[in-house]
């Protein structure tokens, strides 16, 4: 690295992430939560924003953030600024005609299926949260600081970071690196990551204003609000005064012309005063606050891993703004990545675990970018939609928030049909490779002398036992089940390998109908158990029998399956350790 002479210092550190927005943070914050505390994440601005991009969080992001002890601030800090029943409205204008409502309160029905809601924030709001708390754990965080150079080997990687006030250099050595440093990645790059998809859609533009436009929406629009006329397609989103917000425009001028999808080009303040005017439909004093253009695009990167180094965010894909899902996406993407190179860091787990985050993760990204490229054409921009335009029919927005499944060698089975990417969370049952579905539970929580549980605890949503490690729920008569986990537990330190296995929370489902549900959803009798990954997804399930001698039946036999179902899961076992690049194209070519 010819950038970087001997005499510059070198700062060790287990994870180097580049960029500390949304993605980059919220990784930095789990890694310290699972108590990889000294990472180092670097951000070449000097703060976190100071604009109001993002909107829209999804129920699954909220429950990471509900992992991370941050979701009642933020639905806190959301509800003073946001209609906690917001919708998905169309008009042809803000003052004139309705076009329709494709979703009436954006949270009806979720509590159903989610313990969390869909919130509106901006990363002002959610960013110093998100700092904070990482900051407290432990996380190191470095702003105007931009990544110069980079090499990998077999043990990690070799970058070269800047002080962009100093320009001072100094040498960074991590045993994992991880780019979630946006659509311009320049790690992305380096390594010759292509990108795939649907191309350049628009060169579009965002427009933040402050207006007096609650007459237009009181009573009658909250949320998102899409615009359709002659002169502009994009959406507003407001804050609930009505007197503050943006105006994303997709498409403006001649519906279907070629400069129609160019309105952020050389874009003057003159004629963003004419474009917002034509979807507010009114005279209206107006005071624009800021113009932002970015490029309209619905891609994913060919590959998310290269060795030592990790995509994730809008480096591994990039989706227009219609439905909030890309930080969404890569906010799960941390969270996909936090607890695996948390295990092998801490020897817990063998390397090629972390390679699983490509398999389980790529697939929902592309499908993702496949989705909101539709919701693109349909909501924003149907002049763009042509008689050979492949496009697939539109997935409900639950289906693509909380119903995606994984398919690799993470988990045991995955029961799920060819070719699945997603399903319905209201009506779609458990299994290896889902979400673990949202019930209402209660659990025993403490010994009898026997070692099974008996003191009742009240219902909780299931998330409240998730989050913090492996969990293995058991059946109210899964005796063996249960005793075989503690016995793991106590046992977790004498593997062959010389490395621990994680702690197993075990939990025994109470006698109750209330939990019949349970049982149901997730497809197991009074006898069978679930192990449930620390990514809240299901690693596998033992339905149990309906009757048997369970006192009969050989503990050491329980014991070694639920062991080697853990070395199997954390790819310490001979099938886990086997290269996945074919079983990774195959899911990519959706035949798993």
């Amino acid at each position: 690295m010819a950038r970087a002479p001997s005499s510059i210092s070198v700062l060790e550190t287990p994870v180097l992430i580049i960029g500390s927005s949304m993605v980059g943070m919220t990784l930095s914050a789990l890694l310290a939560q699972k108590g990889i505390s000294d990472c180092l994440t670097i951000e070449k601005h000097s703060s976190t924003a100071i604009h109001p991009r993002a909107a829209l969080f999804h129920p699954r992001t909220m429950q990471i953030y509900r992992e991370l002890g941050l979701y009642d601030a933020m639905k806190t800090e959301s509800y003073k600024h946001y209609d906690k029943h917001a919708g998905l409205h169309a008009v042809e204008t803000l003052a004139g005609k309705s076009l329709g409502t494709w979703m009436k309160d954006i949270n009806e029905g979720l509590e159903e299926i989610s313990p969390t809601s869909r919130l509106f924030l901006t990363q002002q709001m959610f960013e110093p949260l998100l700092r904070e708390h990482a900051v407290r754990h432990g996380a190191r965080l470095r702003f105007s600081t931009e990544l110069v150079d980079f090499t990998q080997d077999a043990e990690g990687v070799t970058a070269v970071i800047r002080d962009t006030e100093s320009g001072a250099e100094q040498r960074v050595r991590a045993r994992y690196m991880v780019a979630c440093d946006g659509n311009r990645s320049f790690v992305r790059g380096k390594l010759g990551i292509p990108m795939q998809g649907h191309g350049l859609l628009s060169h579009s533009l965002t427009i933040y204003f402050r207006a007096d436009l609650s007459r237009f929406v009181e009573g009658k629009y909250n949320g998102v609000i899409y615009v359709n006329n002659p002169e502009v397609r994009g959406f507003f989103r407001l804050d609930k005064t009505g007197r503050e917000g943006f105006l994303a425009v997709n498409t403006a001028g001649v519906r279907g012309s070629e400069a129609s999808r160019f309105p952020g080009k050389d874009i003057t303040n003159e004629r963003a005063r004419e474009i917002l005017q034509a979807a507010i439909g009114a005279e209206v004093d107006f005071e624009i606050t800021l113009l932002s253009p970015w490029n309209a695009l619905c891609d994913v990167a060919e590959r998310f891993q290269d060795g030592r180094i990790l995509l994730a965010g809008d480096a591994a894909h990039i989706v227009t703004p219609n439905g909030g899902f890309g930080g969404n996406t890569g906010i799960q993407d941390a969270h996909n990545i936090a607890w695996k190179i948390a295990l092998v860091l801490q020897d817990q787990a063998h390397p090629d675990l972390i390679n699983t985050y490509e398999m389980e993760r790529w697939p929902v990204a592309k499908k993702t970018i496949d989705q909101v490229f539709v919701r693109y054409i349909v909501r924003t921009a149907p002049e763009l939609k042509t008689e050979d335009l492949e496009m697939e029919d539109e997935v409900p927005e639950p289906c693509l928030e909380l119903g995606y499944q994984y398919r690799s060698h993470a988990l045991m089975s995955t029961g799920l049909p060819n070719g699945s990417v997603m399903s319905n969370p209201a009506t779609a049952k458990a299994a290896p490779g889902t979400m673990a579905h949202h019930v209402l539970l209660s659990t025993m929580n403490s010994k009898s002398s026997s070692g099974v549980d008996r003191e009742a605890s009240n219902p909780v949503p299931i998330a409240d036992l998730l989050g913090h490690g492996f969990v293995l729920l058991c059946g109210e008569k899964a005796k063996l089940w249960i005793r075989a986990g503690r016995t793991l537990n106590g046992e977790s330190g004498t593997g062959k390998s010389g490395q621990s296995l994680p702690k197993v929370q075990v939990h025994q489902v109470m006698p109750a109908e209330a939990n019949n549900h349970f049982y149901e959803k997730y497809q197991i009798t009074p006898h069978g158990c679930v192990l449930i990954r620390p990514d809240g997804f299901v690693a596998w399930a033992e339905k149990g029998q309906e009757a048997g001698d369970e006192d009969g039946a050989p503990m050491d036999d329980a014991v070694a399956r639920l062991q080697g179902l853990m070395r199997t899961i954390l790819c310490r076992s001979p099938r886990g350790l086997e290269s996945a690049d074919s079983d990774n194209a195959a899911i990519k070519l959706g035949k798993l």
